[in-house]
């Protein structure tokens, strides 16, 4: 039988998460682990009303993907769900992406807002950012995914012990993209799954300024973009030689 436990890094999210967790809880889930980075809005007392919920409060803003590893490494079932505490993802969501992994034998599944039939409801300037850095994402390392960035995702039991051993992915948002990276050049399989994103209603956004900064340096510090410079150069030259033949052969016709 296939067991699957969801992981939700929070800080601040009390809220949220009273809401989040009686949706997850009529889901066909084994277990929920609540990875906290010290908030300081109460969130360790939803213990009390959920006893059987696991909470890891960690002191100190450790960072997102921190926190998902640290979930993963707690974890013993077949399949992880990572989803943000906000309620931007839809419980409603996690069976169709669970099946997904299951017959396609996918390592992620991507809960993707840009793949045909996904839908965002996410804040203009916000989608621009995103579509942005997931256009900036496929150009420089070639990887065909249209929502590398989504926060969404459902790993393979096989991903998480990967994953697990790997100390040095990047934190924050650009550590999403560094995991896929890291994946596709290990052979694990990554699929996407349309799924509506909803904005956020309650607390704060945590991305900020310096992790969009991170992200691009982290594209630059990888030296893929330069590859994708010197191709369009070199495509550039060949079409302008291309159109100069074309043009001197007219004359000869």
């Amino acid at each position: 039988m296939t067991t699957t436990s969801v992981v939700i890094p929070a800080l601040n999210e009390k809220k949220n998460l009273e809401r989040l967790i009686p949706e997850l809880k009529k889901r066909n889930l084994d277990s929920i682990y609540i990875i906290d980075d010290g908030s300081d809005d109460g969130t360790p007392e939803i213990k009390k009303g959920y006893p059987d919920v696991h909470l890891l409060f960690r002191s100190g803003r450790l960072g997102l993907i921190s926190a998902e590893l640290d979930g993963m490494r707690l974890s013993d079932s077949d399949y992880v769900v990572v989803m943000d505490a906000d309620l931007s993802h839809r419980p409603e969501d996690i069976n169709g992406m669970i099946d997904q992994a299951i017959k396609t034998s996918s390592d992620l599944v991507i809960g993707s807002r840009y793949t045909e039939n996904g839908v965002t409801d996410d804040e203009f300037i916000r989608q621009i950012i995103s579509r942005s850095a997931n256009l900036l994402f496929h150009v420089a390392f070639n990887i065909d995914i249209k929502d590398c960035t989504s926060g969404f995702r459902v790993y393979s039991r096989r991903a998480c012990e990967f994953l697990a051993h790997q100390i040095d992915i990047e934190n924050g948002y650009v550590g999403q993209v560094d995991i896929v990276n890291r994946l596709v050049n290990n052979n694990f399989k990554i699929t996407e799954y349309p799924v509506k994103f909803v904005k956020r209603t309650e607390g704060k956004s945590k991305l900020k300024m310096r992790e969009i900064v991170n992200f691009f340096l982290f594209v630059i510090y990888n030296r893929k973009i330069m590859n994708y410079i010197y191709g369009t150069i070199i495509l550039i030259i060949f079409l302008t030689v291309l159109s100069y033949l074309v043009v001197l052969l007219s004359f000869h016709i």
